[in-house]
């Protein structure tokens, strides 16, 4: 029975990639220093991809931009202007999401706490149009699983309607670690 309780813990480990010691601090309310680094080396990631997916954006419609004024053969105001306009409201719009999301951020690393939820796991599917969203469970607490085969491992460790204890960092609402009942 102690061999399927650590195998079943070893597969919450792996899937949201925490360790026993990030688990013991947990426990006590706190946010562990690699889960600290984690979180913010995450957020500058995402962060570093929005920035570079605009950019790409941008470069796209300068070389539509170009094409036109080649194609009229004129330098266009209009033209200039429209694309500056959609320019700086999709880039207002991208620095309202980071600004927003890097103060989520900000807080949750300087309050550094963590919420316990108890409860039931529960692994459940989700088709919205012609996707699948797969979801982890506590209580009314959902988090979405990006891997397929991180929830198959879920699956394939029984984990669903085990008695468990999920650690939650606040504000920003991200499974930090999770511990089972025995």
């Amino acid at each position: 029975m102690d061999h399927d309780l650590s195998k079943r813990q070893a597969a919450l480990a792996t899937v949201f990639g925490f360790s026993q010691a990030d688990l013991a601090v947990n426990r006590s309310g706190e946010l562990s220093n690699t889960q600290r680094e984690k979180l913010a080396s995450t957020h500058f990631a995402n962060t570093r991809f929005a920035w570079i997916a605009f950019s790409i954006v941008f470069g796209v419609g300068f070389l539509g931009f170009c094409a036109d004024t080649l194609r009229t053969g004129t330098f266009g105001t209009k033209t200039l202007s429209v694309y500056a306009g959609v320019l700086v409201f999709f880039g207002l719009i991208l620095w309202g999401f980071t600004a927003y999301y890097r103060y989520q951020m900000k807080r949750t690393l300087l309050d550094g706490r963590t919420f316990a939820v108890k409860g039931k796991i529960q692994l459940f599917t989700r088709r919205n149009e012609k996707l699948m969203h797969r979801y982890f469970c506590v209580n009314d607490h959902q988090f979405q699983i990006e891997r397929y085969d991180h929830f198959k491992l879920l699956q394939e460790a029984g984990l669903a309607g085990q008695e468990a204890i999920l650690y939650v960092s606040t504000p920003r609402k991200a499974v930090l670690s999770v511990e089972l009942k025995t």
